[in-house]
């Protein structure tokens, strides 16, 4: 079979994922949702560190719910 063809298939199901999906949907709020928090009680150095923090949080979220070593099919 075709490399390119198998490649093409991953990133199907890849973009098929539910999980994926849903963890697409709540990085921004997750990034906004940290930089708000941190900024309210911190200000404006706070709101710098929430926003790498929420970064970090939704970038987790993102991998964590990859579709690696699941069995698909």
């Amino acid at each position: 079979m075709d490399m390119s063809n198998d490649i093409r298939n991953e990133i199907q199901t890849l973009h098929d994922s539910w999980d994926l999906k849903r963890a697409k949907f709540w990085f921004w709020p997750i990034v906004f949702g940290m930089t708000i928090l941190f900024g309210f009680f911190a200000g404006i150095q706070g709101a710098f560190v929430g926003f790498m923090y929420g970064l970090i949080a939704g970038l987790f979220l993102i991998h964590e719910s990859l579709p690696v070593n699941k069995k698909v099919r």
